[in-house]
């Protein structure tokens, strides 16, 4: 027969043995444990979703990038009413453009088109995620059924700093005084797998330009990481299209 102070240690026992349980079995892995996982997902296809909007602009649309081969397909709009579709291969740029009712594609060289070859070495660049140290710290982590939810919501300087100056995001968008402007609010959401992989990133940033009284907003999503079909150049765009560098030969 057992002792009751037999009893009373076994309960002690299985009482710490239980606290230790869900002390390790249920404790979040920390933010920058995370984040530093996270930097190393190789990513090799995603879709961006962009949308900047201010009291007499708006500007929006997908891009979707694939590292290997490289290609690059984009549809974006400018106030409403100025849509540019392009694919990106190679070296060479595919451009739809409008003419009243009717569109023709038109090819060329990368280095023909300055404002594409620099939007192409951002989208890049956002293969790979970075954040500091300190702008690490910052993010909430949360259990999801996939994997892990890092949220932040604020407004600190290291982390916008992080955003427009090392991901590129200033360059992406049209504007290109956000390094230097007040920045009113972010609110950033990263997705990661139980493997600590990088799934998804979803940002709003709310911001003051320099001389501007009224605020910018800007939603980027980069989405499907690693999860899109792969990307063709169409065959009717390379067939049709007008290569531009021999009109003036």
């Amino acid at each position: 027969m057992i002792s009751k102070k037999k009893v009373k240690f076994l309960s002690l026992f299985a009482g710490i043995f239980l606290a230790l349980f869900m002390l390790t079995g249920c404790s979040q892995p920390s933010s920058q444990s995370l984040l530093k996982k996270a930097q190393k997902t190789d990513i090799q296809n995603f879709q961006l979703q962009l949308d900047e909007k201010s009291s007499s602009e708006h500007f929006y649309g997908q891009v979707s990038y694939q590292r290997s081969p490289f290609l690059m397909k984009t549809k974006l709009t400018e106030k409403g009413d100025q849509t540019i579709n392009m694919w990106v291969q190679g070296n060479y740029a595919y451009v739809k453009y409008f003419k009243g009712k009717q569109a023709a594609w038109y090819k060329a060289k990368l280095s023909q088109y300055t404002t594409i070859k620099q939007f192409q070495a951002t989208i890049k660049k956002m293969d790979q995620l970075y954040l500091s140290k300190q702008s690490a710290k910052l993010f909430k982590v949360a259990s999801t059924a996939s994997g892990y939810k890092l949220t932040y919501t604020g407004k600190n300087k290291n982390l916008w700093q992080d955003i427009t100056e090392k991901d590129g995001l200033a360059t992406l968008t049209s504007d290109a005084s956000m390094v230097k402007a007040t920045i009113k609010r972010i609110k950033m959401t990263i997705l990661l797998n139980k493997r600590g992989r990088l799934t998804g990133v979803k940002l709003t940033a709310k911001y003051q330009p320099q001389g501007k009284q009224k605020s910018t907003t800007t939603k980027l999503s980069l989405l499907k990481i690693n999860q899109g079909k792969k990307l063709t150049l169409p065959e009717k765009v390379k067939k049709n299209s007008v290569d531009i560098t021999k009109l003036n030969k």
